[in-house]
């Protein structure tokens, strides 16, 4: 529930033009405007399911990892070559989401691991509450907190206890900030010092930046740029591109969206195309269907912005896992705008009231989450703990082969561990990780792999491939098992 102004008529299909496909029935009891409360009932289930949904003991791999990071750079570290953490890497690590591991890693310090977990939680209410500053722009009060909260579901497979988070709570204000200079062709300087802000905290920063291109490209193609329109719109990614190069990361930034997916989409499995399966990508999929089948009923043409905003979403959510939460977040404002064209209500802009109620319940919500993440997330998920006084035991420097979704907690937890490999895949070789893949598989070669990296222990699933042969055929000992994980030792 924010500020809004009236749709124009470039911003959305006329209802009236829909109705042979949305019909002319429809619940007037949820949108009577004499009937407020029910938008407010409405509004608090919502942030309460939100507040839920985010609440949860830490189970995500990737935080240990963002922790780490957050602890070695207040300490006055520096990545390079040789790495400081890992004897095998070939590149530089480039810490593209420093920010909000150091933001992370301070209240960590403070709260332990239920800030971590609090810190997700705020994350998904705060999507929630951009998402809706978007989708409360096309629609009224009930479609834009349906879209809205649809949105955040669909989302929900990447809002985990990481960087990307946040990311994703950026997106949405560009989102929500193109829409607006596409209403109105006004352009929205501050997106670069938001470009600034996002390309210190995640590498989707570069996808902002197309959206901007996207959308000016569009609005020429609908012909409603002249060229000095065009050269100030323009100006914005471009200029973006120049904020995210004077980072204290250097320009060096600009790269890393090439690196980082360079050896991701072979072996990390978010990396993968989307799987036809995926909740996630199903639920956001039916928004987009809903949005086309909106289109394809009624006698009006959307403008090319809108076409291009549907087809950057589709492309977002089959191409990978990790990207569905990018089509959920464009796929917003024009599912709100399809189901306002099923209420077909006035939009009217957020009363200042509106506005201040729906801040006041975000805001009690993330305060009564602080109790709840201590008493939720005081234990991690799926991390071998039981085993750290073994772990601590090992000498200093020495290699160990360990699951790679468990060396960013093993780095965390016993940094003077050398992991053989570890999560920042786009530090290592590709002949070198495929190795590994192979070794863990317990394939033709694998013990060259072992003897290679000098390894002489392991922390692996109990049942695992590696965990076999190497008990059974190299004669590795147990020193202990624990959340499913063995760590064994060479003879």
């Amino acid at each position: 529930m924010s500020n809004t102004d009236r749709v124009s008529p470039h911003a959305a299909i006329q209802s009236d033009r829909v109705a042979p496909f949305f019909g002319r029935k429809h619940p007037r009891w949820l949108t009577d405007q004499r009937v407020p409360w029910l938008h407010w009932a409405l509004a608090l289930v919502i942030v309460a399911a939100t507040t839920r949904v985010g609440l949860r003991a830490v189970s995500d791999p990737s935080p240990w990892l963002h922790l780490r990071v957050g602890q070695f750079l207040l300490d006055g570290g520096r990545f390079g070559l040789p790495d400081p953490w890992a004897p095998y890497p070939v590149r530089s690590f480039v810490p593209t989401e420093w920010l909000p591991s150091i933001v992370a890693h301070l209240l960590y310090s403070v709260a332990g691991l239920p800030a971590i977990a609090w810190l997700r939680c705020v994350s998904m209410l705060l999507l929630l509450t951009v998402t809706l500053w978007s989708t409360r722009r096309v629609s009224g009060a009930v479609p834009s907190l349906l879209a809205a909260f649809v949105a955040v579901v669909a989302a929900g497979e990447g809002m985990t206890e990481r960087p990307q988070a946040i990311s994703f709570v950026m997106l949405a204000i560009t989102v929500g900030a193109w829409w607006r200079t596409a209403e109105d062709l006004k352009p929205r300087w501050w997106l670069i010092p938001l470009t600034w802000l996002w390309a210190m905290s995640h590498g989707l920063w570069i996808v902002g930046l197309g959206l901007g291109v996207v959308m000016v490209a569009s609005l020429a193609i609908d012909h409603r740029l002249d060229r000095r329109h065009a050269g100030r719109l323009v100006a914005i990614p471009a200029l973006g591109l120049v904020a995210a190069a004077l980072t204290p990361v250097g320009p060096q930034l600009l790269l890393t969206p090439l690196t980082v997916g360079a050896n991701g989409r072979d072996f990390v499995g978010e990396w993968q195309p989307t799987s036809i399966r995926d909740p996630y990508a199903i639920l956001t999929l039916a928004m987009l269907a809903i949005v086309l089948l909106g289109w394809f009923r009624s006698r009006a043409v959307p403008p090319w912005w809108q076409i291009a905003l549907a087809g950057l979403s589709i492309v977002s959510t089959l191409a990978m896992s990790r990207t569905i939460a990018v089509g959920a977040v464009l796929a917003a404002p024009l599912f709100a705008q399809a189901l306002q064209q099923y209420f077909r209500t006035s939009v009217r802009p957020a009363t200042r009231r509106e506005v201040l109620g729906w801040h006041a319940l975000v805001l009690a919500a993330a305060i009564v989450a602080l109790p709840l993440a201590g008493a939720i997330a005081q234990t991690p998920v799926g991390v071998p703990e039981g085993l750290r006084p073994q772990l601590s035991a090992i000498p200093a420097g020495t290699v160990i082969l360990c699951e790679d979704d468990k060396t960013g907690w093993l780095l965390w937890a016993e940094p003077h561990l050398s992991p053989a490999i570890d999560l920042r895949t786009e530090i290592y070789s590709h002949a070198h990780l495929a190795a590994y893949i192979r070794a863990m598989d317990a394939e033709p070669g694998w013990q060259g792999f072992i003897t290679s990296t000098r390894s002489t222990y392991a922390l692996v699933a109990s049942s695992s491939p590696i965990a076999i042969a190497l008990r059974e055929r190299l004669g590795w000992h147990s020193l202990g098992t624990d959340s499913g994980y063995i760590l064994l030792s060479a003879p």
